[in-house]
């Protein structure tokens, strides 16, 4: 029965895949042929589009999985805010300064054309689809009754449980001192040279490169003592008090966007593992994200002069426009790095692909000395050589599925992009005493590929050697270790239980004698 469900699923999210296919490829060369009034209709009609395309994500996934709360829902989400978060605000008749087809972009490109801007939104819009229809192949398992006793918590702690448990607890100061360090360090030079210094000036001493290698490891630390305690009252207290000093000390360091993306990672681990969300806890987390929603672009807004309490406060004093709405638009100006290939041409980067590459340059960028190989981050090159600004444009998953495989081949690639992300979101039929490592890992890789939606191939597979594989390494090593021990101290008790016998059984043969 469960079967036949999945598979009428599929067949109707097959057929909505293949209509839309047809629909992108028809559209997106006579695109060039529309009127600046009749591009305007087709844009926010396509704005409506993807409303309605990110709920039917998020419907047919619950449809599956019995929930709404998912990591695979929170990626979904972050995609269409950062690749298509101007045009969901359209849709409503929301406009702002500065936006997307009413000023050059990065100052000295051409205005988009209405054409220039439905190609792009034609192309987030099938890249959304794809990703979707990819990620469903694999899936064999519907919603059931119990969905929620399938991953959820059970009386007993498993051995593989106490195991992550000790070993998060053991590294723990280490990591969380140099986490807090490294943003005490941010911290002062940002009161000093401002936010923006603190990734484009060299001049700028900060922690020594070891710390910040040991900061990428305080979410999965925290992560592991949460499931490995089987969410205990003290440990999620502990926990939540840590990553609460966290987010104040990165919203005064400047940082808007890393934490907010562990909190969403947080929330649905809560949710799954410890107790259940509500509509009284969605009103909470609504109020509290928009209270941070104010501060953090109140932080945008003095960052780069050094960042106060009180300049922070005066700041939120002084906001002229809703912040959600600017938050939005900010966000969604990453659909400006894909609007310019599709204006300026999508096979501009003159060094292959970059996703091979990525790979290769993933540990350090110091490979492409090593190997003296003719190659630049296509992040960095398309910032400062081709754009010949200073600071970073940003890019995204679109941007670099357009620049690698252009327009046409982009849908088949994004399928095998959401095979990759049904992989490592797939926790929600998981029992975290018997797949404790599965669950660690997927959480772990979810929070950094994320951040996929408005960065780099190279920099997120970066990210995931020294997050995930630096945690399950050091992971390796402890239970090794530990397991080691416990042998040893086996054979030791082992022997001594065969030396207590022996002598035990010589007293008795010699009394008897």
């Amino acid at each position: 029965m469960l079967n036949k469900k999945v598979n009428l699923i599929k067949f109707k999210i097959f057929v909505v895949t293949l209509a839309g296919l047809l629909l992108y490829y028809i559209l997106y060369p006579s695109s060039n042929y529309l009127t600046q009034s009749d591009a305007e209709r087709v844009i926010f009609i396509l704005s409506w589009l993807g409303i309605i395309e990110l709920i039917y994500i998020i419907k047919t996934w619950r449809k599956l999985t019995g929930r709404y709360l998912t990591l695979y829902n929170i990626f979904m989400v972050f995609f269409f805010l950062f690749n298509f978060g101007e045009s969901i605000l359209w849709a409503f008749g929301i406009h702002v300064d500065q936006e997307l087809g009413t000023t050059n972009l990065y100052y000295y490109l051409p205005v988009p054309t209405g054409n220039d801007i439905i190609q792009t939104q034609l192309i987030v819009l099938i890249s959304g689809l794809m990703i979707h229809f990819g990620a469903i192949l694999l899936k064999k398992q519907a919603a059931t009754d119990d969905t929620y006793t399938l991953s959820g918590l059970v009386s007993k702690i498993s051995d593989k449980q106490k195991m992550l448990f000790k070993f998060s607890i053991l590294i723990s100061p280490i990591v969380i001192l140099s986490e807090f360090y490294y943003l005490f360090v941010n911290y002062l030079n940002a009161q000093t040279y401002g936010y923006t210094a603190l990734y484009y000036n060299d001049e700028i001493v900060g922690t020594n490169v070891v710390i910040q290698i040991l900061t990428r490891l305080f979410l999965p630390v925290l992560i592991g003592m949460l499931i490995g305690s089987g969410y205990s009252k003290k440990i999620v207290r502990f926990v939540y008090i840590l990553f609460g000093i966290n987010v104040v000390l990165s919203l005064l360091v400047g940082d808007r966007g890393g934490w907010f993306y562990s909190l969403c990672i947080l929330i649905v681990c809560h949710h799954f593992y410890y107790k259940k969300i509500h509509l009284k806890h969605i009103v909470l987390f609504t109020i509290l994200g928009t209270v941070l929603t104010y501060v953090s672009v109140a932080v945008v807004a003095v960052r780069n002069k050094g960042v106060s309490i009180d300049k922070v406060v005066n700041a939120i004093n002084g906001l002229d426009a809703n912040p959600i709405i600017s938050s939005i638009f900010n966000m969604g100006g990453t659909m400006k790095v894909t609007t310019v290939l599709t204006m300026n041409g999508w096979d501009i980067f003159p060094y292959g692909n970059t996703f091979l590459y990525g790979l290769l340059i993933a540990p350090t960028k110091d490979v492409i000395d090593w190997l003296d190989l003719n190659y630049k981050s296509v992040g960095g090159w398309f910032s400062q050589e081709y754009l010949g600004i200073s600071n970073g444009a940003g890019f995204s998953i679109v941007a670099e599925m357009l620049i690698n495989f252009g327009p046409i081949l982009l849908p088949f690639f994004m399928i095998a992009f959401g095979l990759f992300i049904y992989w490592i979101t797939d926790i929600e039929y998981k029992n975290p005493n018997t797949e404790t490592l599965k669950i660690i890992f997927c959480i772990i890789t979810t929070a950094v590929v994320v951040n996929i939606s408005r960065n780099v191939f190279n920099y997120i597979a970066g990210e995931i050697i020294y997050t995930t594989i630096q945690f399950f390494v050091y992971f390796i090593v402890f239970r090794t270790f530990f397991a080691r021990k416990i042998n040893s101290k086996n054979k030791v008790q082992s022997v001594y239980s065969y030396e207590h016998s022996a002598i035990s059984t010589q007293k008795f043969s010699s009394s008897e004698y």
